[in-house]
Order: C-alpha cells, then structure tokens, then sequence
C-alpha cells in the first residue's frame, strides 16, 4: 500500500496539470479566447473546467487545428441557491455531533473519493481540510469511535464537493443536515451557494433538489482535458 504524506513541498492534484475556467455568450468569441497567443501551453496537459455543453463542438475544433489529443471527462449540473429564502428548512437528525473536518481525516476522505486514492489527491483533501471550511457527522452513540461517517467540504472555487456518507450510515438524513448548516454559513459570510453534480448522478441530483437547489436544463458545464489522460474533476 503506498504511504500518503503529506507536507509544504508535497505534490498535489492541482499542482500537476493547468486548470481553466471560463464563461463566454457565444461559441465564436470563446474559441477566440482559447487560441489567443500565451494563454494555453498546446504541449501540457490542460483541464478546461467549465466548457459550456453548447460551445463544445467549437473547442474540440480548436484541438484537431492543434493537433493534440483531448477528451471530454464530464458532464455537470450546476445546482445552485440563489438566496437564503430558497433553503428548505431541515433539522439536524439526533445523536450527531456535526463539526468541522481535522487534518488526520484527510486519508479517510481521500480513500472514499471518487477521484482519489493517491497520495496526490490525499494532499489536495488535507489542504482543503486545512485551509478551507468543512463539515462532518460524528455519532455520539459511540459506533464509529469518533470518527466521521459523512462529510463535505469545500473545493478552492468555493463550490461544495466530495460529500459522502459511509454505505451503512446512509438514510439517516446526515448528508441533507450538513449541506444545510454548510449552505448557512456560506450565506452568512456572503459566499455564493452551489455545487457541480456529474449528469446521470440521479441521487445526488435528487438530494440537492430536494433542499430548494435549482439548475439550468437548458445549461450543463462540461470538464474537457487536452494532451492527458488524468481522472481528476
């Protein structure tokens, strides 16, 4: 089994390949911007995060005029809530500690994530843990030995991710309680609420809903990488 570590100087997953994020109305000045000289490097690998569905046939134009390799690795929701009255009220399920995520529950995310399991992504969920908020279930019957059973946490764009629940602690309404408390307090600091759900990802869809998150039919955000073949996300 490899060793994860973790340190100042240590590698992680947005320190291997360059990541664009971008908006445009229309798909002629988006390829526009694309090929402006100096703002991509054609020969290293590249995620484009956030390709407009509609506008994608004009990137992947782009990349058989450069010649290089490229794949789409996902479709998105982008499930939002615009304002606070747009939360449904839910209670916290009884006998549950909720509180932030520490450092050494870093190798715990990591191995249930669904783009992890390296030492590279164990970096990248301990930096999250470490410098940005988080939230996890802890239940006071003792079960799991004071160990989180759910948790969410918060990507460096500020949307919401790798929520999850251990297989024999779902339907227990943890995940519904800690998307709650976290969208609370992204509000009271006057951060924007929302979160990418992968299409065909019906259960997670579901669960956002369900909460008063509403998205776009007519809008999906893909992920598209050129020059690679990475699973990242």
């Amino acid at each position: 089994m490899r060793e994860l570590h973790s340190s100042m100087g240590a590698r992680d997953r947005e320190g291997d390949f360059n990541i664009h994020s971008m908006f445009s109305r229309d798909q002629g000045s988006l390829r526009r911007l694309l090929d402006s000289p100096g703002l991509l490097d054609w020969g290293l690998y590249t995620l484009l995060a956030g390709v407009d569905l509609n506008y994608l046939d004009a990137v992947k134009a782009l990349m058989d005029q450069h010649q290089v390799p490229s794949r789409t690795q996902g479709v998105m929701r982008v499930l939002s809530l615009q304002s606070p009255a747009q939360l449904r009220p839910h209670r916290s399920p009884p006998g549950c500690l909720i509180q932030p995520l520490r450092p050494e529950h870093a190798e715990l995310v990591n191995g249930n994530w669904k783009y992890g399991g390296d030492a590279d992504s164990y970096n990248s969920v301990r930096r999250y843990i470490t410098h940005l908020p988080s939230l996890c279930v802890v239940p006071e019957d003792g079960s799991a030995a004071g160990s989180p059973v759910s948790w969410v946490l918060l990507y460096p764009h500020s949307a919401l991710g790798l929520l999850y629940t251990l297989p024999e602690y779902r339907r227990r309404g943890y995940a519904r309680a800690l998307v709650s408390r976290f969208s609370e307090m992204l509000f009271e600091e006057g951060y924007p609420v929302y979160c990418f759900v992968e299409e065909g990802n019906s259960a997670s869809c579901s669960l956002f809903q369900s909460m008063g998150f509403g998205d776009k039919e007519s809008y999906r955000s893909v992920w598209f990488e050129f020059n690679g073949q990475m699973n990242v996300c």
